[in-house]
């Protein structure tokens, strides 16, 4: 037997519950109209008996009934003498029930298949006593009950159907978005799609809410699969070059017979490799990062003595390129920071400051302290960088043109980037093509949980 779907169980389930409920309320409700009209037949019957022992008159021990109205509002009104005999009136328009005579006492007689009912009442006037009967026909109740349960039984099938009927037509547009959901995550399974989209109508309700939830988590899970897939396609491309380098040296060392040759082959073997060593130790690093399972190793650092440490490991490397290196370091600086990435840092920035400047130009490291933070700055006068690049800057493997021919990895500023947001701090740009750039950090100076 198949399985009913989602929808077919929800309408199923608030179908049967509505007509349960209608069920109760239409037995409730017969039961209740019955009682009031029951009652309003008794009181009225009441009444019209009441008012006519008002208006019984005697004289000389016969009864006036010339003003007298026998038959009131579907009440039958019967006079008796003493002994039981009828009085008034002389002729019977009503119908008369076989029943004893009882003082105030309100009854059910059947007859001829009809019930009525019956009210009796003693009185005494003019020293004449009488009875007065009141007689009622109850059937106009049972008419109104069984008018309501044709109407019932004609209604309640068709309300319940009209509800069955919207019910389905709603939950079949609701979880139809459902089913174009489903054809969108096969048709991105089966062609590895990620640029598509699940349907949303902006409608706000839950199932929207999951598609657009899920559209989120499908937009990023598209950016991270293209960074990875540019990743891997740079990375490959950065270490095809220096082991292409290695082995066309090696070649070349092994035909070669002078010795001169030969070390210029193991130099230029030597360098690729410290190249390749140097990339597949970022890229290590990277990856923990990306993984999570990085955890830095926090301590009291002294950044004020570290960059003076950096700027005098490349004052040597600014001499020989007739760059001049200088340097403004408040001193007593200290933070809490993983000094190992702070190093790679300094080297990064200050590196690039040098090494991508020009022939006579400057850089000027500073440092200083501004409220609970620390402000690292590194100006150069190098090419500078164009707006449309200083935030590509940041990716990793990118390198702008003017640096291409160069030996860096692309990796330098991605891993400046990584660390400032590892340490809490920020990183800005500001740089103009021919003129230079400024890179400004701004680190807190205590760790932040």
């Amino acid at each position: 037997m198949k399985k009913l779907s989602i929808k077919g169980r929800v309408t199923l389930w608030y179908t049967s519950l509505l007509i349960m409920l209608l069920c109760v309320v239409v037995v409730y409700l017969f039961a209740f109209s019955g009682q009031v009209f029951t009652r309003q037949i008794k009181y009225k019957l009441l009444d019209i008996v009441s008012d006519t022992v008002q208006e019984v008159r005697f004289h000389n021990g016969e009864m006036d009934t010339e003003d007298m109205d026998f038959y009131k509002d579907g009440v039958s009104i019967f006079v008796y003498d003493t002994n039981g005999r009828l009085i008034a009136p002389r002729i019977n328009r009503g119908m008369q029930v076989d029943s004893i005579l009882e003082d105030q006492s309100v009854k059910r007689v059947v007859m001829e298949k009809e019930v009525w009912m019956v009210h009796d009442l003693y009185a005494e006037k003019d020293d004449t006593g009488f009875w007065v009967r009141g007689i009622i026909s109850t059937s106009e109740v049972t008419s109104t009950l069984q008018n309501m349960i044709i109407l019932a039984l004609c209604a309640v099938p068709v309300f319940i159907g009209v509800a069955w009927i919207g019910g389905w037509l709603i939950t079949k547009r609701a979880f139809a978005v459902i089913g174009e959901m489903t054809k969108t995550a096969e048709s991105i399974i089966s062609g590895e799609d990620l640029t598509l989209r699940l349907p949303n109508d902006s409608s706000g309700d839950e199932i929207s809410n999951l598609s657009a939830t899920i559209n989120k988590m499908l937009a990023r899970l598209q950016k991270v699969f293209e960074r990875e897939r540019q990743f891997t396609s740079d990375a490959s491309h950065e270490l095809r070059t220096p082991v292409s380098i290695i082995l066309s040296q090696c070649e070349y060392g092994l035909e070669t017979v002078e010795e001169k040759e030969k070390q210029y082959c193991f130099e230029a073997i030597l360098r690729q490799g410290k190249r390749m060593s140097t990339l597949l130790s970022q890229l290590l690093l990277l990856a923990r990062a990306d993984s999570g399972r990085f955890q830095p190793d926090w301590e009291r650092v002294d950044f004020s003595e570290l960059c003076e440490m950096t700027v005098e490991e490349w004052e040597e490397k600014a001499q020989e390129e007739d760059i001049k290196l200088q340097c403004n370091i408040e001193s007593g600086i200290s933070l809490w920071a993983d000094e190992t990435l702070c190093i790679r840092l300094l080297t990064n920035l200050i590196g690039n400051a040098v090494k991508y400047n020009k022939k006579g130009g400057n850089v000027i490291v500073s440092l200083k302290k501004e409220n609970e933070s620390c402000i690292l700055s590194v100006k150069d006068t190098g090419k500078g960088i164009s707006k449309e690049e200083q935030e590509k800057i940041w990716h990793r493997f990118y390198r702008g043109d003017s640096a291409r021919s160069s030996e860096g990895t692309g990796l330098g500023l991605s891993m400046v980037k990584w660390i400032c947001t590892v340490h809490r701090g920020e990183i800005f740009v500001e740089s103009e093509p021919d003129i230079g750039s400024i890179f400004t950090i701004k680190f807190p100076l205590e760790k932040k949980d």
